[in-house]
């Protein structure tokens, strides 16, 4: 008899996967609903009686054709009422019980009857209640609806979702095999190592078993991405819960990282990559707004899912592309596909704020435990001004005041806290007027009386937003939202490591919570896995950037040499022109003789940088006056993602001809 692939899962994971459908839902949830839901369950739960079983741990394996499912689960409640045995799930709600049914929630139901079915399997009994118990938070109203089952309905149920589970299960599972075979036998992708590569990949090596963090300087051109990349890889575990985090600060070093996986599965490795776009840039419509009646692809997206990523999966890099073209296929939103694709992916590449910044960090990844994860931060000199930003916060007069109009007859509550908000930024204005640079700068968190009004201001705009009334005002309302929910949580945070910065811009006023030193921010974001590499051309002073990317006294540092002959190096300078602004217009046509001069005698790839586009364009029109056999090519204003990275791979070549970048 062959051996069976044993698959691990919990319930909800099972009945979320195989009976998901509907909407992307553009309404809003308030994140406090989810402990206030707890609260309520540990309500109800207390007031069933002393011989009711709360928070019953559940576990069977269950063997069918293909496999044996292990399962697991945690049943809310578990009672007996005149000799017969009820299943309880408690669902709290902010919707209105008119109109809800026995029919309602389909996905409620099937966790609950997996429940009362494994309940029922493991304690020999013929026949269950399960009970479903719904909770309205406004009105502390309950509503119970009971339904009584046969062992042998249950069965039949719950092993035809397992049935469809485990055709993607075993899917996943074959995968896994496949992967970790190609790892085990995959050697490095290149006949030699460059000068320093050797050694850095070693020193990868013995960080990664440590679980420690790495900060490595080490110049361009040595193979910086595959010696980090080469050996985390090799230490991944069979395991879809084992993963690299790529992270990046720019689009140009997502293209290396992808570049670089493909490099070693031409050598033979099998690895799924997921490349995590912004919404913004990948989403189809012409504004990135989740609302079923405004976007076909969120509308009935979770019907379709589920076969795009089936289809998709025979793809190993999942690339910008690449989602774009399963999701057109398959008309589903191409950044929850990209999510839903994380999930099953080995390697994330994606930028540093999906990992550390509080707002839109991935949740399904980093929200709870810590993880079995391998960070690699690309370019790292890049991540102390960006966590900065992450863990500050700022408010500013100008959207408070426009809002307080635009609230004033509709949600006159809302307009009301406004007003006295709109009325400390006025204080706040005149005190930065008593000062010559019309800024203040002070150590301590604004005055509680602001954190009062902004802690109104969130609790009354979360009932309104979450009523989901369609108004002109509601997505500037909720991005104010945001924001003071973010300002508040900073002020949580706020410790020596901020100053508060008041500030006067002509009327606008904006008070800031700044993160001086993110040092402690990141060293917790960095806990949620195993080990961090950082590595960039310039990390000088080593120290200072160990201590403020989050490093530890243990932190292995290591600088490599570059490997390139000092000779190869021609650094010019002209100073006879002068690029000052009032001498600008005087310069343009010696400028465009010297890129002449610079370029002419030898074939090759020249890119020149200018301050502004207007300078730019002004020199270009000279240039094209005088230029003799090359290729011009010019980055222009608002120039999209794909134009940047057609603009860039144009220098990958290397002609008959000079090609000039203009940039």
């Amino acid at each position: 008899m062959e051996d069976k692939t044993i698959i691990q899962t919990s319930i909800r994971n099972i009945v979320e996967y195989v009976l998901r459908n509907g909407d992307i839902s553009y309404g809003f949830f308030s994140q406090s609903r989810l402990v206030e839901g707890t609260k309520i369950h540990q309500k109800i739960q207390s007031s069933r009686g002393k011989d009711y079983q709360k928070e019953v741990h559940i576990a069977e394996d269950i063997v069918r054709k293909n496999a044996i499912l292990s399962l697991r689960g945690r049943i809310d409640g578990v009672f007996e009422k005149e000799g017969v045995t009820f299943i309880e799930e408690i669902k709290s709600t902010s919707q209105n019980f008119i109109g809800l049914s026995k029919e309602s929630n389909e996905n409620y139901w099937a966790q609950a009857k997996f429940y009362a079915f494994l309940y029922a399997r493991k304690n020999k009994m013929k026949e269950i209640n399960v009970q479903l118990t719904y909770y309205q938070i406004n009105t502390k109203q309950i509503k119970l609806f009971t339904i009584k089952y046969t062992l042998q309905e249950l069965e039949k149920f719950c092993l035809n979702i397992i049935d469809q589970y485990l055709e993607w299960a075993v899917t996943l599972s074959n995968w896994l095999k496949k992967r970790s075979s190609s790892i085990k036998n995959l050697s490095f992708p290149f006949p030699s190592y460059r000068k320093g590569q050797e050694k850095m990949i070693k020193i990868v090596e013995e960080v990664l078993s440590e679980k420690n963090k790495l900060l490595c300087q080490a110049p361009t051109g040595i193979g910086k991405t595959i010696g980090a990349v080469y050996p985390s890889i090799k230490l991944l575990r069979t395991s879809f819960d084992s993963k690299i985090f790529y992270l990046t600060a720019k689009t140009t070093t997502r293209f290396i990282a992808e570049e670089t996986l493909d490099i070693l599965r031409e050598a033979g490795l099998n690895l799924k990559s997921v490349s995590i776009t912004a919404k913004a840039k990948i989403c189809f419509k012409e504004k990135d707004i989740c609302d079923p009646n405004y976007c076909e692809y969120a509308r009935g997206h979770f019907n379709r899912v589920n076969t795009a990523i089936k289809d998709i999966f025979q793809e190993e890099a999942f690339t910008k592309s690449i989602i774009e073209k399963y999701a057109r296929k398959h008309k589903v939103c191409p950044f929850e596909l990209s999510l839903d694709l994380a999930l099953w992916s080995d390697c994330i590449i994606c930028d540093y704020n999906y990992a550390f910044d509080p707002r839109v960090f991935l949740k399904r990844f980093f929200a709870e435990e810590k993880g079995d994860y391998t960070f690699l931060i690309d370019e790292a000199h890049n991540l102390v001004d960006r966590a900065r930003k992450m863990f500050s916060a700022e408010l500013l007069k100008k959207p408070i005041l426009k809002l307080r109009r635009a609230t004033k007859e509709e949600i006159p509550e809302i307009s009301k806290i406004l007003n006295k908000i709109n009325q400390y930024m006025i204080k706040i204005r005149k005190r930065c007027e008593e000062k010559e640079q019309f800024y203040i700068v002070q150590k301590e968190l604004p005055d509680e009386e602001l954190l009062k009004m902004l802690r109104k201001f969130s609790n009354l705009t979360s009932d309104w937003l979450e009523l989901n009334i369609p108004t002109d005002f509601r997505e500037e309302l909720l991005e104010l939202f945001f924001d003071v929910r973010n300002f508040l949580r900073v002020a949580e945070e706020y410790d020596s490591y901020y100053v508060t910065y008041f500030r006067k811009y002509r009327s606008n006023v904006m008070i800031k919570l700044y993160c001086i030193d993110p040092s402690k921010l990141l060293k917790k974001a960095l806990n949620r896995g195993n080990a961090a590499i950082f590595y960039s051309a310039t990390l000088t002073p080593l120290n200072y950037f160990a201590y403020l990317l989050g490093g530890d006294k243990g932190s292995t540092k290591m600088q490599l040499p570059s490997p390139f002959p000092r000779e190869n190096l021609a650094l010019m300078i002209d100073d006879h022109i002068s690029t000052r602004y009032v001498d600008r217009e005087q310069s343009f046509k010696e400028i465009a003789n010297l890129i002449l001069r610079v370029t002419k005698p030898k074939i090759g790839n020249y890119l020149i940088y200018f301050p502004s586009y207007v300078y730019l364009e002004n020199v270009l029109e000279e240039f094209e006056e005088v230029k003799e056999e090359a290729e011009i090519i010019v980055q222009t204003q608002g120039m999209t993602e794909k134009k940047r990275g057609e603009f860039l791979e144009k220098f990958s070549n290397f002609g008959k001809t000079t090609l000039i970048g203009f940039a």
